[in-house]
């Protein structure tokens, strides 16, 4: 049975699940990413980078773009207006949003048999660009010379508005409501009780006895040291550190679990079902319906006046993003005005790695037949959410 998914430029994932009668089954993971790419910005000055990186990067080109140009103004000892990391952290947030609302409104009605609905659609095209002309002038907020609007009004207007659609068309109930569940039967009474996408999901995976599946003993991915980070990335084996990552010889996921894994419903689920895949589904949900509160925490900050960057010494600069699917890291040499080395880690390579969190949750994942095993196992890619298309055989 093959199932694809590609987009070739990208590259893709392939995923191949070994079924034997008489031992457990395996997995198989190998990309085709081009995850060394950002060579193609060598010899570029750090403005022609910054122009480029959101045309080389069309999935999450925001967060790509946060962390160049913080990498960058590092490496230049650049200063800027007071608040404008906070106002891109927050174009990051609207962008992890997008992302999160997409796999929704596209992805969640076929792996559920249900229709796609176009009309929740088109608020999302021009989300992240609202933001950006909102905050910025121009909306050129990864430049060199950005400049923030002096009234930052529209802002709160689109944060309100983000809101209230979440509200509408998401969980049908005010978010802080939503956000203060924290037992497994009010989160199971809201999915009986509520006509919508996201509980209809919950719902199906609850009453399918699904809970447990996919169930992975990797752990979260911790904070991860700057000079230790940047010996990695200047090893002989940088390559392939990047490639496919470890972290003192351990394999970690980096997800939208991983951020949420302290919030109250999120640890309950996981005292429960451990990372299975009923508390990986949740995790997308309360990191979605906390975003707005999140975005106006930035926008009380963002007139302080602390210009402080990273302390950082050397000739190089590292830079984390937490982008929509995972910890995404940026490390730039520039020398003379020009880039001589830059290297990019995606979370892809930690949740895709071929002995990570993709292969060994799919390895714990039990069906009935064959039909529930495709299902499952599409639902499972959906939650932890590639970057490029897939393509699966199980043989």
């Amino acid at each position: 049975m093959k199932t694809e998914s590609v987009n070739a430029i990208e590259g893709k994932i392939s995923i191949i699940l070994r079924r034997n009668e008489n031992a457990p089954a395996c997995v198989e993971v190998t990309s085709s990413r081009p995850v060394h790419a950002a060579k193609f910005l060598i010899g570029k000055t750090p403005e022609q980078a910054l122009s480029i990186i959101p045309m080389l990067f069309s999935i999450c080109g925001v967060a790509q773009s946060c962390a160049a140009i913080s990498c960058i103004e590092q490496q230049l000892q650049l200063e800027n207006a007071p608040g404008i990391h906070h106002a891109r952290d927050l174009l990051v947030l609207a962008e992890t949003a997008r992302e999160h609302l997409l796999r929704i409104f596209l992805d969640w009605p076929r792996l559920f048999e249900l229709e796609v609905n176009q009309q929740k659609l088109p608020f999302l095209s021009s989300l992240v660009n609202d933001f950006k002309s909102a905050l910025f002038e121009q909306g050129q907020a990864f430049s060199l010379d950005s400049n923030m609007h002096d009234d930052i009004s529209v802002a709160e207007a689109l944060i309100d508005q983000l809101d209230c659609y979440l509200q509408d068309q998401v969980f049908c109930i005010p978010l802080q409501q939503w956000l203060e569940f924290k037992t497994v039967d009010s989160l199971h009474n809201w999915s009986k009780l509520t006509d919508c996408l996201a509980a209809h999901s919950i719902l199906t995976i609850c009453e399918h006895g699904w809970t447990t599946q996919g169930f992975c003993q990797l752990g979260q991915l911790p904070e991860l040291n700057q000079q230790q980070l940047l010996d990695r990335f200047n090893a002989e084996n940088a390559s392939q550190f990047i490639q496919q990552p470890d972290w003192q010889g351990k394999q970690y996921e980096t997800t939208s679990l991983s951020r949420q894994f302290n919030h109250p419903l999120i640890a309950c689920l996981h005292r429960e079902f451990d990372t299975s895949l009923i508390t990986r589904w949740v995790a997308r949900l309360v990191e979605l319906a906390q975003i707005p509160q999140q975005m106006r925490a930035l926008l009380q900050t963002i007139n302080n006046t602390d210009n402080t960057q990273d302390a950082h010494s050397g000739q190089s600069a590292i830079s984390q993003v937490e982008a929509a699917r995972g910890r995404l890291i940026h490390h730039v040499k520039i020398e003379q005005q020009l880039i001589t080395n830059y290297q990019i880690l995606a979370p892809t390579e930690w949740n895709f790695h071929p002995q990570g969190l993709i292969a060994q949750s799919l390895v714990n994942i039990k069906a009935k037949d064959e039909q529930e095993l495709k299902q499952l196992i599409r639902i499972m890619i959906n939650a932890i959410d590639p970057c490029v298309g897939y393509h699966l055989d199980i043989i």
